[in-house]
């Protein structure tokens, strides 16, 4: 039982730190001077897009690294279930500025001021090879 109740937290919590809110993690990114990971995602749709939530954006290495060093936001397209339109007009003006191209999954690093940094390429990989890029990509 407390095995479950812990599994059920760390999932939570997990979840909880890749924010779907672009205001949110815009204010975060500047009140703390971390950069921002965009992932541009079709979560009900998009195989490459569910893998890499699985593989990278679930994985508690991953979320550990990147706790104090980047504010994790989704602009997710999903084709079954519905954003709030206030919402998906971000989504839309975001990927106008970051992902014009439309690709699933697209990540792009951004300063706290919202500068591009760096497109980060998704491939099949660790999580400690994506970490190691993502490293490199912030020096």
């Amino acid at each position: 039982m407390k095995l479950l109740l812990f599994l059920l937290i760390c999932t939570f919590s997990a979840k909880g730190q890749v924010l779907q809110n672009p205001d949110k993690a815009f204010a975060q990114a500047a009140q703390s001077g971390r950069n921002i990971m965009l992932v541009f995602s079709g979560s009900d749709w998009c195989i490459p897009c569910i893998q890499f939530e699985k593989n990278i954006l679930s994985d508690s290495s991953f979320l550990r690294f990147a706790q104090d060093k980047l504010v994790l936001l989704e602009a997710d397209f999903p084709q079954r279930k519905k954003i709030a339109q206030p919402l998906r007009d971000q989504y839309d003006s975001l990927a106008a500025a970051f992902n014009p191209k439309g690709s699933f999954p697209q990540v792009v690093l951004l300063s706290p001021g919202k500068k591009l940094m760096a497109n980060v390429p998704v491939k099949q990989e660790t999580p400690e090879r994506f970490i190691n890029t993502l490293k490199q990509l912030m020096q």
